[in-house]
């Protein structure tokens, strides 16, 4: 064999090896981290804008996996209040089991309850008995679906299943904040959760606080 062919050889080799390095960066860089191999994706658009993911985390019942939840906002940010007072914002929920849709929405509707006052609460009555309405037309969701909540200010919220939006869109600013609060209330569905989705360690300290 030739030198030249073995100098052929040689750079073909190596530029394989560049394709397939560039090839994994970029693949690496298409989603900005993976849970229970739920692949997260780093940008999302809602009303023509750009959303960045401030944060995801699992949700677990009695030690089995629920979903993994992915919040996404104009800009990060680790305060809940900051979260709730306004600005467009998507919550994407990524099915890891098998749901009763009915189960799902009794334990949004009792999050609902638990942090908004009696007047936060009949502020959105209507929008409220809508959200329960329209969830009631599906019976379950599958490992591997996607749940999606979207909130445009001066439009209102929308819920989507893989892709498919339930009912029309629920007017009113008040109710996205009474919404969210299910995750990133004072007494969220769970703490972990709320945590991870505020961009912040799963664990906290006894005397360490969120930046209000």
């Amino acid at each position: 064999m030739s030198k030249s062919t073995i100098a052929t050889m040689r750079s073909r080799f190596l530029s394989l090896r560049l394709f397939c390095l560039c090839s994994a960066l970029l693949s690496c860089q298409a989603y900005a981290l993976e849970i229970h191999q739920v692949k997260i994706e780093p940008h999302v658009h809602l009303a023509n804008k750009d959303l960045v993911l401030n944060g995801a985390g699992l949700r677990s019942v009695l030690f089995a996996k629920a979903y993994v939840a992915a919040l996404y906002l104009p800009e990060k940010t680790e305060n809940p209040s900051q979260v709730i007072a306004g600005g467009p914002r998507k919550m994407v929920l990524h099915i890891l089991r098998d749901i009763e849709v009915g189960e799902l929405a009794s334990a949004m509707l009792k999050g609902m309850r638990k942090n908004n006052t009696p007047k936060d609460l009949a502020d959105v009555t209507m929008q409220m008995a809508s959200f329960g309405q329209v969830f009631g037309t599906i019976p379950m969701v599958k490992n591997g679906d996607t749940i999606t909540f979207d909130y445009v200010p001066g439009v209102g919220s929308s819920a989507y299943v893989n892709k498919t939006r339930l009912g029309d869109v629920l007017p009113g600013d008040q109710f996205a904040r009474v919404f969210f609060r299910i995750w990133l209330g004072e007494q969220p569905v769970q703490e972990t959760l709320k945590r991870e989705l505020l961009g912040l360690p799963a664990t906290i300290a006894a005397d360490k606080t969120y930046r209000n």
